[in-house]
């Protein structure tokens, strides 16, 4: 039984065995006449003396197992050795100084990488092989650490958040296999570039569309073939779309039949440009104007939005919105659609309240507020402001539809939308010829991703430039820069896949190690554990 059970102590002599309700305890000797000196590997029988060491081992039917092993300690014969008395070892039972057996501390070392510290360390005590959260974070350390001698053929590189919005760091991956090979401790191009330098051998990297591992890739690896993923491709494009959404955002309203019985009957004033009024321009529209020229003034000219954002102050994503902006008007909206498309659930309810009578904003916001609403008032009267406008009752149902529902009708699968939604499609066409322009270059581009024909992708651009659409636009222009890299990823079977997936396995191992992950122990968890 013990040579099967406990086969760490086949080399030994079990003298006792002690068994209570919380541990089982085994006393035994070693059964050597002689050791090697680990210092010069002189075989030694001379015997100094002994000593008795406790060692934990991995638990047996919810008891703690510990072994009081005897050791003897022996001279060393050599006199050129540095070491006068050495202990002897039992290969597979004792290391130096440990208190572990070798297969109890595999056994907390693999807990540690999958869990981290304070999880690990409650796992364990379950277990009853207890041991602290700072101990287990103190065994993944002392593992060693891996480092590839070169690059993967086929390697993934994206970024992921030390701290969301501040700190970020770069992840390399082997596409091929899915694995981990590297991680950097910020996602600057330098950083990448001297990486590559020193671990050759990259023949196709998957990248997102960050302009700083492009020019990593392109100094350090000018033969790799460069392969821009394909799912941030697609959400370019629907960012593209919702951004056109915004811009005729009067077309989503449905007609009714009394305004269509007005414009009918009331004849057109047409008024020149002297005598329109002047639109009064306040400090935050001042503001935004001249972001927008000083950063179109160095975006079109090529410069980086990282180094953009480095010389003019700003932040990436407000770079990038101006950036991405034709108009500064554009630039206003920003993601106002998603928080506009927010209060339209809560349209049904105001608007029932409304012809109740109840026409304080600050109240219809409180009422909302409890059934889940998350917005402000000022966005609640905004959108009452017309009804108020107009004198009249408010619609039973509101006939407009959302700029996001717009762009997801306009971006879906047409094997998604039923029959009320594509009529109400069709419908928004039949008013706005421009949406219909767009959807039908969102249809190209969804046919070129799917049947991998990035052959096609200069004729889509050209078609997507003569829309004039400036969302469109900007989106073709951006791609023109990065022309290689996208026909690459319309047409390879590679893409970021596993990429996006390592990503997603960080931010848990992130969490488990809340307040404790430092980027030396975080790296470790993502390298070594399975």
């Amino acid at each position: 039984m013990l040579s099967t059970v406990f086969g760490q102590l086949s080399s030994v002599v079990v003298e006792e065995v002690m068994v209570d309700d919380a541990a089982l305890a085994f006393a035994a000797r070693t059964a050597t006449r002689e050791a090697a000196c680990p210092g010069c590997g002189t075989v030694s029988a001379r015997v100094h003396g002994g000593y008795r060491r406790r060692l934990a081992d991995l638990a047996i039917a919810g008891r703690r197992v510990v072994i009081d092993l005897a050791v003897r300690r022996f001279r060393c014969r050599a006199a050129e050795c540095g070491r006068h008395t050495f202990v002897e070892q039992v290969e597979g039972l004792t290391e130096r100084f440990a208190r572990r057996t070798s297969s109890l501390r595999r056994t907390l070392e693999r807990i540690a990488l999958a869990l981290a510290g304070r999880p690990a360390a409650r796992l364990a005590r379950h277990l009853s092989i207890p041991a602290s959260a700072n101990s287990l974070l103190r065994l993944v350390r002392r593992l060693p650490d891996k480092q590839p001698d070169t690059a993967p053929r086929v390697m993934g590189v994206d970024d992921f958040a030390f701290k969301k919005g501040h700190v970020y760091g770069t992840i390399i991956v082997n596409v091929e296999t899915g694995e981990p090979v590297d991680v950097l401790p910020d996602r600057t191009a330098d950083t990448l570039i001297s990486w590559l330098r020193d671990h050759p051998g990259a023949e196709v990297v998957c990248r997102d569309r960050a302009s700083a591992y492009a020019e990593a890739v392109r100094t350090a690896c000018p033969d790799a073939i460069q392969v821009a993923d394909r799912f941030h491709l697609w959400m370019n494009l629907c960012e593209a779309v919702e951004r056109c959404v915004a811009e005729h955002r009067k077309c989503l309203a449905e007609p009714t039949d009394e305004t269509t019985a007005d414009t009918a009957t009331e004849p057109e004033i047409e008024t020149t440009a002297e005598e329109a009024p002047a639109p009064m321009e306040g400090l935050r529209a001042i503001k935004r104007r001249e972001r927008h020229a000083a950063v179109h003034a160095l975006y079109d000219k090529g410069v980086q939005i990282e180094v953009i954002a480095k010389t003019l102050g700003l932040d990436r994503k407000t770079v990038r919105c101006y950036a991405h902006a034709a108009t500064p008007d554009d630039a206003s909206r920003g993601t106002g659609s998603r928080r506009y498309g927010q209060i339209h659930s809560y349209s049904p309810y105001l608007y029932r309240r409304w012809n109740e009578g109840c026409t304080d904003a600050a109240r219809l916001h409180a009422e909302i507020v409890e059934l889940g609403y998350h917005g402000s008032k000022r966005t609640v009267r905004r959108h009452l402001q017309q009804i108020r406008a107009s004198g009249k009752p408010a619609p039973d149902k509101p006939k407009e539809l959302t700029v996001r529902k717009a762009t997801w009708l306009i971006t879906a699968h047409p094997d998604k939308i039923d029959e009320s939604n594509a009529l109400k499609l069709k419908q928004l066409f039949s008013r706005c010829p421009e949406l219909d322009a767009v959807a039908d270059c969102v249809r190209a581009f969804a046919r070129m991703m799917t049947e991998r024909r990035g052959t096609e992708l200069d004729a889509w651009l050209t078609r997507t430039e003569e829309t004039g659409l400036k969302s469109l636009c900007s989106l073709a222009r951006g791609m023109r820069q990065d022309f290689d890299a996208v026909a690459a990823g319309l047409t390879l079977e590679w893409s970021s896949g596993k990429v996006e997936g390592n990503v997603n396995r960080v931010k848990r191992i992130k969490r488990d190690g809340y307040g404790r992950a430092g980027f030396d122990l975080l790296r470790r968890q993502i390298l070594l554990a399975d």
